[in-house]
């Protein structure tokens, strides 16, 4: 909700409540302003692709303008997924054998650079680099370049693990991260420290 109306982040949150639709008239009462207040904040937020309207006939008069939240604006609240995964990747690890969990892994990373293959291709190597070290971070990762020079073996490294406390006991989960970025830029990929393994940081080195 970053750069909206503490008023339009009200409103959302209002809408989340009342998934049937509210009226302007329940909006502008809820935020205790006017109707047109109301219904600015209304539009920044149309513009913005986080809501929705329908209109409902009744008995008798004009049609009744119901809002709610369109989908891109059931995205805008936080959701958090780790514990989650966390558990399921124990599971699949333990259940599995770290065999089946490594090839799990590569398949996985192999599957979502091909989903993000637009955004790394035709690119200078520099820029490419960059790209990928923003793409990890869009998947929660803390991901600086720190080197794009390949003759010199480019560096990127990573503050973070996103699946720390079970990647130190299964270890064969780190593959995600060496296929995704193998995948990504058609380099070879070396994992030079691992936090999971004791590292401060996870570094990457990547070479032709």
């Amino acid at each position: 909700m970053q750069g909206l109306h503490e008023n339009q982040k009200k409103i959302l949150d209002f809408l989340l409540e009342k998934p049937e639709g509210v009226t302007l008239d329940e909006i502008a009462g809820h935020l205790e302003v006017t109707k047109t207040a109301a219904k600015e904040h209304l539009l920044k937020l149309d513009q913005h692709g986080y809501i929705q309207f329908t209109d409902v006939k009744g008995n008798v008069g004009r049609p009744r303008r119901l809002y709610s939240l369109s989908p891109s604006g059931q995205e805008v609240f936080p959701r958090q997924y780790s514990w989650l995964s966390n558990v399921l990747l124990e599971l699949l690890a333990q259940d599995l054998g770290a065999k089946v969990v490594s090839k799990i892994m590569r398949d996985l990373g192999k599957k979502v650079a091909a989903s993000m293959k637009e955004r790394f291709e035709g690119k200078p190597r520099a820029e490419m680099l960059a790209e990928v070290s923003k793409a990890l971070n869009e998947l929660g990762y803390r991901s600086y370049l720190r080197q794009s020079d390949v003759r010199k073996g480019a560096v990127i490294e990573a503050n973070n693990c996103v699946y720390h406390s079970v990647a130190k006991a299964h270890p064969e989960l780190c593959q995600f991260d060496i296929q995704f970025l193998e995948s990504s830029t058609g380099l070879k990929v070396k994992m030079e420290s691992c936090i999971a393994r004791g590292g401060s940081i996870c570094r990457f080195c990547l070479t032709k």
